[in-house]
């Protein structure tokens, strides 16, 4: 569509409605911005503030205020803020999911519970019943390492 750039005046063919500016002042406005750091950096800083101002925002609204000031963001870069733990997004209506057990989580990779369990196991504090490993000292033995050997537990 035909629209008129409402910082130079120039006339230019938009890919949305949304979009308000031609992409030379879009480009302009985004240099203008930067002091350090890279653009994608300063994309996420902004669209992070965004949603820390209006914290039901949607992504679609997100993308829309993104590209009135000048960025460019897709879906695919909010749901990787979002899955990174950078971001949490509760107007997104597909949301995300816990990779473990697959309820509907607002940010990360796990929900709460599977975050706990492993940790739980990463810790040592949460015994596999398969792997009941105990530590004996057997100097003799070939595999021990600092006098030290695990042997697996008979029952």
């Amino acid at each position: 569509m035909l629209k008129q750039c409402e910082k130079c005046g120039v006339f230019f063919g938009a890919d949305d409605a949304s979009q308000v500016m031609c992409e030379s002042c879009q480009v302009s406005k985004v240099n203008s911005r930067i002091k350090s750091g890279s653009v994608e950096e300063l994309k996420y800083q902004e669209a992070k503030e965004i949603v820390r101002e209006n914290p039901d925002i949607s992504p679609e609204k997100l993308i829309k205020e993104m590209n009135e000031i000048g960025f460019k963001l897709t879906l695919r870069e909010i749901m990787d803020y979002v899955k990174q733990g950078r971001m949490t997004l509760k107007g997104a209506t597909d949301g995300v999911f816990c990779e473990e057990c697959g309820k509907k989580i607002l940010s990360g990779r796990l929900c709460p519970t599977c975050t706990k369990k492993l940790e739980e196991k990463i810790t040592g504090s949460v015994k596999d019943e398969d792997t009941n490993y105990e530590m004996t000292n057997d100097k003799n033995s070939k595999k021990s390492h600092n006098n030290r050997m695990y042997s697996r537990n008979k029952r």
